[in-house]
């Protein structure tokens, strides 16, 4: 019985430890992933619209999907009025459907409409691929951004607050040059 009970103990610690080692952290490398759009059509961070750019990923699931609208409208309002480079910006929608108890035919008209809005591409994450790879928080909006190296520089997992919401658009500006 003690044995039983220590092998279940040594294999929860292994996998808390595990998942906590795959929390992206400001200054990590990101892991990459394959994921597809609406469509079908399959994306990575290597796909050639991403690569030598800055790329704020804005995963969610559609429960909250507008809650960084506020953050994702000054990147527009910088990109549109030249303070960040649209040669060297991306922008990179990516939706957490496991957690949603809408049908998959609503989800995609959803996506599809934030898409169109956006004018940026949106993925679907079917199985917490992004999620787990990353680390990031279910049932809410994370926004990680990534220099073009992929190194993460940016990451907050819920709503961002105001006071962040410049200095996002400033390390944007930041690393577009680097």
């Amino acid at each position: 019985m003690k044995k039983t009970f220590l092998a279940v103990l040594m294999i929860l610690l292994w996998t808390v430890a595990s998942a906590a080692a795959a929390e992206l952290k400001v200054g990590d490398s990101a892991a990459g992933f394959k994921l597809n759009d609406p469509k079908g059509v399959e994306y990575s961070l290597d796909s050639p619209q991403y690569q030598g750019k800055v790329v704020v990923v804005f995963y969610a699931d559609p429960g909250s999907k507008d809650l960084n609208n506020d953050l994702q409208n000054a990147l527009k309002a910088a990109r549109e009025a030249g303070k960040i480079d649209k040669k060297n910006y991306e922008g990179l929608g990516v939706v957490n459907v496991k957690d949603s108890i809408l049908p998959n035919f609503l989800l995609r008209s959803i996506i599809k409409s934030k898409q169109e809005e956006t004018k940026a591409v949106i993925l679907i994450d079917p199985d917490y691929a992004v999620l787990n790879l990353w680390g990031l928080t279910s049932k809410t909006s994370n926004i990680i951004m990534l220099d073009k190296q992929r190194t993460c520089r940016y990451i907050y997992k819920g709503k961002v607050p105001a006071a962040d919401v410049e200095k996002v658009i400033a390390l944007v500006q930041e690393y577009q040059v680097k």
